[in-house]
């Protein structure tokens, strides 16, 4: 989710305790992104969790919302950590466009994890194709209400099935 601009991922069994702070039972996206920076190496990302806060009735119930602005879907990044290499050889892939709600569709996975499966074990299929593949298969399915985002600093061609 998004709190104040920024990102975390929210763990499934996450108990707020009336008083505490919201992020503190949360792991906020640029540490992740800040532990991927020590080296240049290939870090994959990939986000199906853009949907309206989650936790508005929680929140609201414990009275931990005091001055946090809970944003819809995902932020963009706003950093890539403060290492020497800066995101070097990292690629983000989101559900939709930054700040926009992905649809859960109706099946028993959302429109981009459908689309998802279906390509991510195509053999010979560099990772930036696969996703914009998926991101056409997305947009088609959602009558054009959902546009895929990633943000990629790759620096060579990755596979993730075997050529």
């Amino acid at each position: 989710m998004q709190v104040d601009g920024r990102n975390y991922l929210v763990p499934v069994d996450v108990q707020l305790q009336p008083g505490a702070k919201m992020t503190d039972a949360m792991m906020d996206m640029d540490t992740i992104m800040a532990g991927l920076d020590d080296s240049v190496r290939t870090n994959i990302l990939i986000l199906d969790a853009c949907r309206n806060n989650p936790m508005a009735p929680p929140i609201a119930s414990a009275g931990t919302n005091r001055g946090i602005e809970s944003g819809s879907g995902l932020a963009a990044p706003t950093t890539l950590g403060t290492g020497a290499t800066l995101g070097a050889g990292t690629l983000i892939a989101f559900a939709t466009a930054p700040g926009q709600v992905a649809l859960d569709g109706e099946g028993a996975n959302s429109p981009f994890s459908a689309a998802l499966s279906r390509h991510i074990g195509t053999p010979g299929l560099e990772v930036q194709q696969m996703l914009t593949r998926v991101r056409a298969e997305v947009v088609a399915a959602t009558k054009a209400k959902q546009v895929p985002w990633s943000n990629s600093s790759l620096l060579g061609e990755v596979y993730l099935a075997v050529k």
